[in-house]
């Protein structure tokens, strides 16, 4: 009787677990996206379902079989470039404005091109060398920032806060919203700037019938600049790794 009960008790910790191991995976579908490389190589591309769930012990066989047979290391001769991205719009449709943007640096950084690096930890570096505002760090202060680290590039964008107006006539109502991002470019190995500039784009729209919201009309400024971000980056970000020999 009491190795029934014993038994019966492992059985349910067990499917107790297992409910618990797939209440987890419903809520965290497998392939969205964690970080910004990701988010960035994702962008206009239609959310992944959830994988098929894989037999255990099909995984803990594949899992063996590569610890006893470790792969040769392939050397990487792609350039590496560390995105930093700030969106500092605080609006109700982030997730949008970053998806338009991020569509454009996947087309401009191709995989098979760059190696994209999460340039997160380094805004943490540069908060704590006193820049909570990343767009006043000098040249200098990316280059010490980055020292060590081994990219080759930094591709610092923002987004800054749109700047709103209605507007209206006898007919229409409407809306005028400037959108300003600045782009850096920065050599990490020449410490020299690739590019150091801002885009700035005034969209408009307006409507007889009903009201018109920002977000299509922010949207429609987003990429017009997000064009111009791309013909920069393709034109001035080099497709080989960066020099090490320091310029004056």
């Amino acid at each position: 009787m009491l190795r029934k009960k014993i038994c019966g008790l492992s059985l349910a910790i067990i499917m107790g677990l297992s409910g618990t191991a797939l209440a987890a995976a419903d809520t965290q579908p497998a392939g969205a996206p964690t970080n910004l490389v990701e988010r960035i190589r994702n962008a206009g591309n239609p959310p992944q379902q959830p994988a098929e769930r894989e037999n255990i012990q099909k995984r803990i066989d594949e899992l063996m079989t590569k610890q006893s047979q470790p792969a040769a290391p392939v050397e990487n001769k792609s350039p590496k470039v560390a995105v930093i991205y700030v969106n500092n719009t605080k609006s109700t449709y982030d997730k949008d404005i970053d998806n338009e943007i991020f569509k454009y640096l996947n087309q401009a950084l191709p995989k098979g091109t760059y190696e994209l690096i999460d340039g997160s930890p380094y805004v943490e570096i540069l908060n704590k060398m006193g820049y909570t505002d990343i767009s006043a760090a000098e040249r200098a202060d990316f280059i010490d920032a980055f020292n060590g680290s081994g990219i080759d590039y930094c591709v610092y964008l923002e987004i800054q806060p749109f700047i709103i107006r209605d507007k209206m006539t006898f007919f229409t109502i409407g809306k005028d919203i400037t959108v300003s991002v600045p782009l850096k470019m920065i050599n990490l190995g020449t410490g020299k700037y690739l590019y150091n500039g801002k885009f700035t784009e005034k969209a408009s729209d307006s409507t007889i019938i009903g009201d018109l919201g920002n977000k299509s009309v922010a949207l429609k400024g987003l990429r017009t600049i997000g064009n111009k971000v791309l013909t920069e980056i393709n034109t001035r970000l080099p497709k080989t790794k960066a020099s090490t020999e320091k310029q004056p």
